[in-house]
């Protein structure tokens, strides 16, 4: 929100506004950030993730994005009534990373080792959160964690995993399937 200040509170997930018919806040939230510590935290996670997802020939990346962003939007409507205001990318940077370490699993061998490696450290990081823990002190930078964020990402990178996973062994390519049930 630094950089361009009535983008970001345009774009901000803000639920009086989204009550006022604004939906989209919904998905840009997520593209939204109130420092830039808070940015390239979570662009660090997402390239790297990314790029381990593209690495497994994962093609739906950009759909899992896509869902990801309306399903952490809806868990926070739904589950988190108290949020009015939600900014950043940390549940997309989560549901990539469990999406491609769910396909390094799936693809078994050494990939399945560091595929079970990262799926129990994001595992143990979510029940961490649930309980309290916070990475840092993200009261610093004026902002709070939302667990229910990398939740959410992380239920719909599972999800996706499964469905991809499925049509992939099925031998098909992911990109085959366009706009298929996911």
């Amino acid at each position: 929100m630094q950089l361009l200040p009535a983008l970001g509170d345009a774009l901000l997930y803000d639920r009086t506004a989204i009550l006022r018919g604004e939906a989209w806040r919904f998905v840009t939230g997520h593209w939204v950030h109130y420092s830039w510590a808070h940015l390239w935290g979570n662009a660090a996670v997402i390239a790297v993730a990314g790029c381990w997802a593209e690495r497994r020939g994962s093609s739906g990346v950009v759909r899992l994005l896509a869902f990801a962003s309306l399903a952490i939007g809806g868990a926070l409507w739904v589950f988190e009534p108290g949020i009015l205001q939600f900014a950043g990318a940390s549940g997309l940077a989560v549901a990539l990373t469990v999406y491609a370490a769910a396909r390094a699993w799936q693809d078994g061998g050494r990939s399945r080792w560091a595929g079970g490696v990262v799926l129990a450290g994001v595992a143990a990081k979510l029940l961490a959160e649930s309980a309290g823990w916070q990475w840092r002190d993200a009261s610093a930078d004026g902002f709070v964690l939302v667990s229910m964020s990398h939740g959410a990402g992380a239920a719909v990178a599972l999800l996706f995993a499964v469905v991809t996973g499925r049509r992939s062994a099925a031998g098909g390519d992911e990109a085959d399937y366009g706009s298929a049930a996911l």
